[in-house]
């Protein structure tokens, strides 16, 4: 399910991602300042409405992940993912690590930012 999830937000914001690239390259070849803060202005509005478009699919992996979790003991945890004393904490940093499979992958700070508290790392 977690892959589909990827797979389908990849497709739906290929064009945001092609559009990102583009103004990104153009960016580094403009030398007028005044189109430098023009384009850089786009670039983080198109980010934004990436970010709360990826935003949904972030928590619903989430909550996909902490259901499996309750599911399992302490020892299936362990064994699946080789942690110790597995927590809903550790949920962030396994999302963060999931969305690096996007083709335009979130920091791990906007990962976080986008989690429930608990489940970001301390």
């Amino acid at each position: 399910m977690i892959r589909e999830l990827i797979i389908t937000f990849d497709y739906h914001s290929g064009k945001t991602v092609k559009k990102l690239r583009k103004l990104e390259l153009e960016k580094k070849e403009v030398t007028d300042k005044e189109r430098i803060q023009e384009l850089k202005d786009e670039i983080q509005i198109l980010q934004q409405d990436y970010e709360s478009k990826l935003k949904p699919v972030v928590l619903e992996i989430a909550f996909n992940i902490e259901s499996q979790m309750q599911k399992m003991s302490e020892d299936e945890i362990f064994e699946k993912f080789q942690i110790k004393n597995a927590d809903s904490s550790i949920i962030g940093d396994c999302v963060y690590h999931i969305c690096q499979k996007l083709e335009r992958q979130p920091s791990h700070k906007v990962i976080l930012e986008m989690m429930p508290e608990k489940f970001r790392t301390d």
